[in-house]
C-alpha cells in the first residue's frame, strides 16, 4: 500500500551574540508539533499543507481514522489529537523541517549548562518497512552544523507488525556556540505506492539550570511521568530532563521524578525525588512547595457514583535533601533531608516519616510539630 531522504540543511540567519540576561526557553520549542494546525488528509490521495514546517516532496498530515491508516482509537490512546504526519502519496522520500532560534540562551549554552531532549512517536503501516526518523541538528551562528541528536527508527517487529506508533526519546548536551536547532522529520518508503513513514507529537525541549522563583528542572528517573504547564489543560509525557515554570503540575502516579530547584538567586541546586502522586509546584521564599492536586471524593457524599469516579485517598512520597514542602488538605510537611509520605483522606492529612525528621504545620490546630523517623502525625479536619 501505502521513505530515504538525504537532507541538506538550509542556511539560516542566526544571531551571533546573546543578551546578557540569557534565559533558557521552556516547554516544547516546535510550532505545530502534532500536525494539528491544519487539516489532515481524509484518504491516501490527499496531501494538505503542513503549517509551520518547510516541506519537501509529499510530506503531509493525515487524519486518525482515515481508511487503512491509524485509527481514531489509536489517536486517543496515544494522545495524538486529530492528525499525524505521514510521508504522503507517491513520494519515495519526503521531509518536514523547522529551525528554532535559541540565541537568547547563548550564555547558558556556551557555559555547557543546557541539554536538549528530542522525542516523538514513530511508526508505519502493517508489516511494511516504510519508516521515519527525527533528527535535531545544532547550528552555530553561521548556520553550520555543530552536532546532532536523533531518534532511532521503528522496525515493523517493534510495533508488532501492525499499523502503530512507538515512543522514542533521546537527549544530548547542546554544544557551545549553538544559536539555532533544526528539527527534521524524514519519511522513507520501502514498499508500496504510499510513503507510510508516520510521526506524531514531536517535542524539542531544553533544560538549563533551575531559576529561582521562575523554574524548576524535572527529570524522569523511572516509569511514566507527565507534566502540564500553566495555561495548558493537557498533560504531556516527560521524556528526559526539562525545565518547567512554577505553577506547573506533575503527575507521578506511574513513575518517579527528580525535581531540582534553587532556594535563592545564585544558590546551590537542591534535589529530591517524588512519586505516586500528582502535585503543583510553586516556590515561596526559599521553600519549594508541592501541593497535592489529585481530585478526591467528597467526604460528605454517600453516593456510589461519587466514590467510583474519584479516589478516597491521595498521597505523595518524597525522598531527598533541600528545603521542600509537601502540602495536603489539612497540613504541610517541610523537610531538609529525609524520606516521607503525605496522604490526604477523609480522616485528615497524614505525614509519615521513614528517614530523618519533618516539621508538620497543622493548619487546623495552627501548630507546628516535629515528626521523627518511624513516627507519623495526622492533622484532622474540624468536626
Amino acid at each position: 500500500m501505502h521513505g530515504r531522504l538525504v537532507a541538506g540543511l538550509a542556511a539560516v540567519a542566526l544571531l551571533a551574540a546573546a543578551p546578557a540576561d540569557a534565559v533558557v526557553p521552556g516547554g516544547n520549542l516546535l510550532v505545530n508539533p502534532g500536525a494539528e494546525a491544519g487539516p489532515g488528509a481524509p484518504d491516501a490521495s490527499a496531501q494538505p499543507a503542513v503549517p509551520g514546517w518547510t516541506v519537501e516532496s509529499t510530506f503531509t498530515a493525515v487524519q486518525y481514522g482515515a481508511p487503512a491508516f491509524l485509527t481514531v482509537a489509536d489517536g486517543a490512546a496515544l494522545g495524538g489529537g486529530a492528525n499525524f504526519f505521514a510521508g504522503g502519496p507517491g513520494g519515495a522520500t519526503s521531509a518536514g523541517t523547522q529551525v528554532v532560534d535559541v540565541s537568547g540562551a547563548a550564555a547558558e549554552i556556551d557555559a555547557g549548562k543546557v541539554a536538549a531532549t528530542l522525542s516523538a512517536l514513530l511508526g508505519g503501516y502493517a508489516t511494511q518497512t516504510d519508516h521515519a526518523t527525527v533528527t535535531a541538528t545544532f547550528l552555530n551562528a553561521a548556520g553550520a552544523p555543530a552536532g546532532t541528536v536523533g531518534l532511532p527508527t521503528v522496525a515493523p517487529t517493534e510495533r508488532g507488525s501492525v499499523t502503530a506508533l512507538v515512543a522514542r526519546s533521546a537527549s544530548a548536551p547542546v554544544p557551545a556556540g549553538t544559536r539555532g536547532i533544526s528539527v527534521r522529520i524524514d519519511a522513507i518508503r520501502d514498499e508500496g505506492s504510499y510513503n507510510d513513514g508516520y510521526v506524531d507529537n514531536v517535542r524539542l525541549v531544553l533544560a538549563g539550570p533551575a531559576v529561582f522563583n521562575k523554574t524548576v528542572v524535572v527529570r524522569v528517573v523511572s516509569g511514566k511521568v507527565r507534566i502540564r504547564v500553566p495555561g495548558s489543560n493537557q498533560f504531556v509525557d516527560l521524556t528526559g530532563t526539562e525545565g518547567i515554570p512554577l505553577g506547573s503540575t506533575v503527575d507521578t502516579l506511574s513513575g518517579v521524578v527528580e525535581l531540582t530547584s534553587v532556594p535563592r538567586a545564585g544558590g546551590s541546586p537542591q534535589s529530591a525525588r517524588f512519586y505516586e502522586g500528582v502535585f503543583k509546584v510553586t516556590q515561596t521564599g526559599s521553600t519549594t512547595n508541592l501541593a497535592l492536586t489529585e481530585a478526591l471524593a467528597s467526604c460528605r457524599s454517600r453516593g456510589a457514583s461519587a466514590a467510583a469516579s474519584t479516589k478516597k485517598k491521595r498521597h505523595l512520597w518524597g525522598d531527598g535533601k533541600g528545603k521542600f514542602r509537601t502540602t495536603g488538605k489539612y497540613s504541610s510537611a517541610t523537610v531538609r533531608g529525609t524520606k516521607w509520605l503525605v496522604q490526604d483522606s477523609c480522616a485528615g492529612t497524614l505525614t509519615r516519616v521513614v528517614r530523618g525528621s519533618v516539621k508538620v504545620r497543622d493548619n487546623v490546630k495552627h501548630k507546628t510539630v516535629t515528626v521523627a523517623a518511624g513516627k507519623s502525625y495526622l492533622a484532622r479536619p474540624n468536626g
